[in-house]
């Protein structure tokens, strides 16, 4: 492909708005993440070029006390001023009580907002096992006065399930970018540039790992971390590709350079690991 396609990415919130908060982590932080390890996904293919509107954590009221409008205003003017082909805004859900799952906005249907909000959610749906909240649609400021068709990626709810967010970001970025790539017609993999191996991971059984595979990332300097997925708990192609594979929780994976900490219930599991890590 000789022309790099335009993408403009806006991680959602920022500076001293920190978006939703959960248990131990909040939106901007994650959403900062979750749109750089999507990014590097598509860089990888040699077909897009992304721009972000913010790569650190910052908002748009140019030291001025946080204003919302303002913010968001300012945030469309850089989006604008960048050009892309497309807008994508990152965000995590949030709400009173407990709701799972994902959903992709357009501002209406009919248009290639929609189109790409399909793309993204049919892979957010098939590959990630977390509830489908489908396409939806909103005049989400953001999306409505950009120059370009937008969509609005909610990924996940921090408010009560913020370690699936967690463990699932590499899966997610993964996903939403084979969903922005399905919409333009290019491949994308799960291999990255020689650069971005991975060396160490870990490899959860259930969410319930999540903690106990916090402490072995943190152990370790701070690997990725993947999750087995659907009711079979498939290890995902990913974590095999590793050169050394924590597996917290389930059976062995059959990994040349695999160490195990697992035991025959979750508690088991919790001790051998609280073993490893002294």
């Amino acid at each position: 492909m000789n022309d790099l396609i335009d993408l403009i990415f806006d991680p959602g919130h920022g500076g001293t708005d920190p978006g939703a908060v959960g248990p131990t982590t909040k939106e901007k932080d994650n959403v900062l993440v979750l749109a750089k390890k999507t990014a590097a996904y598509l860089d990888a293919t040699g077909g897009f070029r992304v721009k972000f509107t913010r790569d650190t954590d910052k908002d748009f009221c140019n030291g001025a006390y946080y204003n919302e409008n303002l913010d968001l205003k300012n945030r469309v003017a850089v989006a604008n001023d960048l050009g892309g082909k497309v807008f994508v805004a990152f965000h995590d859900n949030s709400c009173t009580g407990n709701a799972y799952g994902n959903e992709v906005y357009a501002v209406a249907a009919g248009g290639e907002g929609e189109k790409l909000a399909k793309a993204i959610c049919s892979r957010m749906a098939t590959q990630l096992d977390m509830v489908d909240r489908g396409v939806k649609f909103a005049g989400w400021y953001v999306c409505k006065w950009t120059d370009m068709p937008a969509v609005l990626v909610e990924y996940g709810f921090i408010n009560s399930e913020e370690a699936t967010i967690l463990a699932k970001m590499d899966q997610a970025a993964l996903t939403i970018a084979q969903g922005i790539g399905d919409n333009f017609g290019v491949s994308v993999t799960a291999k990255g540039k020689e650069e971005d191996v991975v060396n160490d991971a870990i490899l959860m059984f259930s969410d319930e790992d999540y903690w106990a595979a916090k402490d072995v990332s943190a152990k370790n300097a701070g690997i990725a971390m993947f999750v087995r997925q659907g009711a079979t708990r498939v290890v995902p192609a990913d974590a095999l590709k590793a050169k050394h594979l924590f597996v917290i929780g389930g059976a062995s994976t059959g990994h040349v350079n695999e160490t195990l900490l697992s035991g025959n219930t979750k508690y088991d599991t919790v001790a051998v690991v609280s073993k490893y890590l002294g």
